[in-house]
């Protein structure tokens, strides 16, 4: 080691002094190049990854902050409040069908069912019809073995096409047991039509 420092010595001191000061200078470079290698560019690269963590932390809480104050907009505009009000009514009219599933009362029975096909005001409703009520057992199998029940309505209303298929769908939605049997479109004057519809009903009796 110390014949190589004197080497080094010997080869150095004749240097004129400018190429002693060039040397220094890349003595340097090449130590703080080592230094930077080894301990400064992993704590570079981990410095960089964080940043960009924190980054996307902070977009994250951004867009939460954005659709929080939407939502608090929305719920002061009139159209959430209409939506409540028609949530409240589907909500109502659902527990009344329920309560309906286990009813054996026929009265009630027609009620609910008149409250339910008149919920939606944008058809004109004129007649509703139903038929007895049967026993639903297609396997005919005896009679005592089966509680599941058959109303089977007809319903004629007024309403255009577009109309028609939303009170389809709010139907089918306020009566999951639904299956339609038949339906007649007639336009009578357009974009209006008479629309005949028979539907039944499926129920279980058997928690009267």
């Amino acid at each position: 080691m110390n014949e190589w420092l004197i080497s080094l010595r010997n080869w150095y001191e004749p240097r004129p002094s400018r190429e002693r000061v060039l040397i220094l200078f890349l003595g340097w470079a090449i130590v703080y190049a080592l230094f930077y290698f080894i301990f400064f560019s992993p704590l570079d690269k981990e410095s960089k990854a964080l940043h960009e963590t924190l980054k996307t932390e902070e977009d994250t809480i951004t867009n939460w902050e954005v659709q929080i104050a939407a939502l608090n907009k929305i719920a002061t505009t009139p159209l959430y409040k209409k939506w409540q009000q028609q949530n409240k009514l589907f909500v109502s009219l659902h527990q009344k069908y329920k309560n309906l599933l286990k009813s054996s009362s026929t009265k009630q029975w027609q009620d609910i069912i008149k409250t339910v096909l008149q919920a939606q005001t944008n058809i004109t409703l004129v007649q509703i019809k139903d038929f007895p009520e049967v026993v639903y057992n297609p396997a005919n199998l005896p009679i005592s073995s089966t509680t599941l029940y058959e109303q089977r309505l007809l319903v004629v209303i007024f309403s255009n096409y577009f109309d028609t298929i939303d009170y389809i769908q709010h139907l089918e939605s306020l009566l999951p047991n639904i299956h339609w049997n038949s339906l007649n479109y007639q336009v009578t004057q357009y974009p209006v039509a008479k629309i005949e519809m028979e539907f039944s009903i499926f129920y279980d009796k058997s928690n009267a």
